[in-house]
């Protein structure tokens, strides 16, 4: 059991299971060697993979021979490694059928040459093993994969019931934003080759995936970081780069140039980064937004290494399928607990706001409630009580009065006193109250 863990450990963090000595390999610059001849150059051994930026170059990687009955397996890891053929005794061995990638098997009794080459940048992360070991392999990527699916697509069905019971789109979008990912992976996984689907029905899903990771991005990301609240100006940017991407999209399927691609991934990137970045500038906000630039950290750095680097020949953190999965799931989780945050934080400004609401009907209720008593009071005065009122709220004296109204300051006074007391008011000052209360 330890030696199956420790296995499945070397698996996940990319060990090769082939040995350095039975793997060689050639560069063939002009593509001008066939199987015919290819055994007069001169082989080196194979240390790492094969990784270069695209160019017309064919590779040639050599299995030797063994003195062995047991049968091999060998693979390219690679669903862009697609003019893949292999020759033993000067005859073409037939690619195995339903396969995640290209794989060949055969006996080791006479040497195997598989020839190589890509339309995009040549990454070849060859494997070769026997058939035990390449069936413990692939078990062993399948558990990986129903893992991590089979969480996704919990996730999945968990941010839409929340969509639903708390009606914030947030979640809606972050269910699209996994689906988006994940069919990145069902993809490069291979799993589409497993049913024969046509190459260029796949290429086509790459495209397309393309446009729909950047759009689940844009829109959770507009959404989750509330650009329309503290960042108005970069909504409207990051759509046009969104626009852009469309556009390469349909350059790249009309001119079919290695170059559009490559500015296809570097400007996918950079939508996440920009997303990343503004999260950056508002990581102090809250505890949600912590966690939000986390994630994207995974994506982004091993998204960069994966599928930017790699097309031009480069990798930092030699990144293949299986771990890039594995940052997956913890981006998964992470962004989970992100979007729990929010809506938590949501929810609390929600209720503080609705107490504040409730709070203020109660004051405009009462306030109403007053008006209509105090007109009621001021129904109940009589004409010239009425008159002698509003020129008391015009902060007119008592000797003003008598000479408006031409009666006597006693007479006022009697006035006044009849005025305060069907109002119950003591004062001119609450009398002024009175009169702003009622707005009369």
């Amino acid at each position: 059991m330890k030696i199956k863990l420790l296995l499945i450990f070397l698996f996940i963090v990319g060990f090769n299971t082939f040995s350095q000595s039975d793997v060689y390999y050639f560069k063939d610059t002009n593509s001008s060697f066939s199987y015919k001849d290819i055994d007069t150059v001169d082989f080196k051994p194979l240390h790492k993979q094969v990784l270069e930026r695209h160019s017309k170059a064919t590779f040639w990687f050599k299995v030797l021979e063994n003195e062995t009955d047991i049968d091999y397996i060998f693979r390219i890891n690679n669903i862009r490694a697609i003019n893949v053929h292999a020759y033993q005794k000067n005859k073409e061995i037939s690619k195995l059928s339903n396969q995640r990638y290209i794989s060949f098997k055969f006996s080791r009794k006479d040497p195997v040459y598989i020839k190589a080459s890509s339309n995009f940048s040549s990454y070849f992360p060859v494997e070769l093993s026997t058939i035990e070991e390449a069936t413990f392999t692939e078990k062993v990527q399948l558990s990986i994969n129903g893992f991590y699916y089979g969480v996704t697509f919990l996730v999945i069905i968990f941010s839409i019931n929340y969509y639903c019971f708390f009606k914030n789109v947030a979640f809606l979008y972050h269910a699209f934003l996994l689906i988006s990912i994940s069919f990145s992976f069902v993809i490069f996984d291979g799993l589409l080759n497993v049913f024969n689907v046509d190459q260029k029905i796949i290429e086509f899903l790459i495209l397309l995936d393309y446009i729909l990771l950047s759009y689940t991005s844009l829109k959770f990301g507009n959404s989750f970081v509330l650009l329309d609240k503290y960042f108005q100006g970069a909504k409207k940017y990051t759509f046009g780069l969104f626009l852009i991407i469309v556009l390469f999209v349909i350059l790249f399927i009309i001119f079919r140039i290695n170059e559009f691609y490559i500015i296809l991934s570097v400007l996918t990137l950079l939508l996440l980064f920009i997303y990343w970045f503004l999260g950056i500038l508002l990581f102090n906000k809250n505890n949600y937004t912590k966690l939000f630039v986390f994630s994207f950290a995974i994506s982004l750095f091993s998204g960069l290494d994966f599928f930017v680097l790699k097309n031009f020949g480069v990798s930092l953190f030699e990144t293949n399928a299986t771990n890039l999965k594995m940052g997956g799931f913890l981006q998964i989780i992470v962004l989970s607990f992100a979007v729990l945050f929010r809506e938590k934080d949501l929810r609390r400004y929600n209720f503080f706001m609705k107490n504040e609401i409730i709070k203020f009907s109660k004051e405009i209720k009462h306030l109403t409630t007053q008006e209509e008593l105090l007109k009621v009071d001021l129904d109940n005065l009589s004409l010239r009580e009425r008159e002698i009122f509003n020129l008391i709220v015009s902060s007119k004296s008592n000797k003003e009065i008598a000479s408006e109204v031409n009666i006597s300051v006693n007479t006022v006074k009697f006035h006044v006193k009849n005025i305060y007391l069907k109002l119950d008011i003591k004062n001119r000052k609450e009398a002024l109250t009175i009169k702003k209360v009622i707005k009369h």
